[in-house]
């Protein structure tokens, strides 16, 4: 695989990954998930609090994947 292909790679990931930050997005792909039986939510008990929240999470992984992807296709000669 060439790197140009990987880079690209990364950035589309990386925008369907942040897509997941709008709500109802979210609420299509797990909703369809949770009502065909595929996963399960978990217990109130065993969910892990988070520092920033759900919305800001998705987005930072997002432009995180974004960078990487844009760092790889500027490096792609060496």
């Amino acid at each position: 695989m060439s790197k140009t292909f990987i880079g690209i790679l990364f950035i589309v990931f990386g925008l369907l990954y942040g897509s997941m930050a709008i709500d109802n997005v979210y609420n299509l792909t797990l909703g369809f998930l949770i009502e065909n039986g595929w996963i399960k939510l978990p217990t109130p008990e065993k969910i892990e609090k988070n520092l920033l929240g759900r919305k800001p999470t998705i987005l930072f992984y997002s432009i995180g994947l974004i960078i990487i992807g844009i760092y790889i296709l500027w490096n792609r000669k060496i």
